[in-house]
């Protein structure tokens, strides 16, 4: 398939000849290309699809109606074969009103494999097949129509190499071992989109007295509403800084409000009472009902020995063959200290469990008893760090 031509399906007969092919086949490549600039949520604007037969490219400003296909692309005996997928699983549950059952995220399996993590479709296919395609058309306004054949050979090319590409992860995970490993990542992350909270704890937020977070959360809550109805990104109807500016200051009336330097009325589109209610409804909540404050106020080993255990993840990662951005982070090691501290009043983090748990609970636990050193062992090696029993 490395030459084969991409057929344009923008008729409602060739999507349905399409859908029935799809209805056929376990396992699909799916990359989709959308704008995102000066809008709330992504402009879907194409969407390509590969099987062993061959390649697709779906234009959504031709056959609007994309419903039947995005339900046999979500259904559970399908497999879709992604990099970076986040994007296209909330394009998949927007039309289909319903997650994929089934995605492999090929940068998260090659993350898992050695290969290296975050890499892009460029580097992945360049890694795994030694091949070397085209970069993209970053700048490209794909809502522009007609397309040229060289777009189209593009988009055509962000798909050609994923079903290859799949077949070399998969044998590589099954001589690892690692086949449940990516399986239970890529689950994770259909599941991590799915349930996106409200991304309210915005910077600045972190040293906010309870009430003020709930006036924050409310505030944010009303932008994010102004912002879908007028299709407009959070930050062009109102910023950050003034969001927390707002938190803080609580205005109690539209004067109020007014008199916080910054604000022009302008941006509002007469909403002023609108944000004015939100900071009364978070005034009102009862103490049980304010959102908690996350900062910790947490004992100097806590930081100490966390960047020792980092240390010791990185070290662990080299030498599972695992990128240390999937094993573990900051936060991670960080939890694990306050449990191994004080372990009824924190959860067991949950990165000692499942496959990061079979590569970081025996030593990291280790070291925090005092059981296993780390040291320098040939530092020619990429991972010369030595884990060991600790004698005395």
């Amino acid at each position: 398939m490395e030459h084969a031509t991409a057929h344009y399906v923008d008729t409602q007969p060739k999507l349905a000849a399409l859908i029935e092919h799809l209805r056929t086949q376990s396992a699909i490549g799916l990359d989709t290309e959308f704008i995102s600039e000066g809008r709330y949520e992504p402009a879907l604007c194409l969407v390509q699809i590969s099987t062993p037969e061959g390649i697709w490219i779906v234009d959504p400003l031709a056959v609007p109606n994309l419903k039947e296909f995005w339900h046999v692309l979500t259904e559970p005996e399908r497999e879709l074969v992604t990099v970076a997928a986040r994007q296209e699983i909330r394009f998949c549950a927007k039309g289909a009103c319903r997650a994929p059952s089934n995605v492999l995220d090929l940068q998260i399996a090659a993350g898992l494999l050695g290969y290296g993590y975050p890499l892009s479709h460029t580097n992945l296919v360049l890694r795994l097949l030694n091949t070397k395609v085209h970069g993209g058309e970053s700048f490209t306004d794909w809502r522009k129509r007609p397309l040229s054949s060289l777009q189209l050979k593009y988009a055509a090319d962000d798909v050609r190499y994923l079903l290859q590409m799949r077949k070399k992860v998969l044998h590589r995970a099954e001589n690892m071992g690692r086949a449940e490993w990516i399986r239970g990542e890529c689950a994770e992350l259909v599941s991590d989109v799915m349930r996106e909270e409200e991304k309210w704890r915005i910077s600045g937020s972190a040293r906010m007295s309870r009430k003020q977070l709930a006036v924050l959360r409310e505030v944010w809550r009303w932008r994010d509403r102004a912002a879908k109805a007028a299709n407009l990104p959070a930050s062009r109807v109102l910023g950050d800084s003034m969001l927390i500016e707002v938190a803080q200051r609580g205005p109690a009336t539209v004067e109020d409000l007014f008199a916080i330097r910054g604000l022009d009325r302008r941006i509002f589109r007469n909403s002023e009472v609108d944000i004015v209610n939100a900071v009364r409804l978070a005034q009102t909540l009862t103490e049980s009902e304010l959102p908690n404050n996350e900062r910790r106020e947490d004992p100097p080993q806590v930081a100490v020995l966390a960047k020792l255990l980092s240390v010791a993840s990185n070290g662990l990662a080299a030498e599972s063959d695992v990128d240390p951005a999937l094993l573990a982070t900051t936060a991670d090691l960080q939890a694990c200290v306050r449990w191994y501290l004080a372990p009824g009043e924190n959860p067991k983090p949950t990165v000692l469990d499942g496959w990061r748990g079979e590569i970081l609970s025996g030593p990291l636990l280790g070291f925090l008893e005092g059981k296993r050193v780390v040291r320098v062992g040939n530092v020619k090696r990429a991972n010369p760090l030595v884990f060991e029993a600790f004698e005395k």
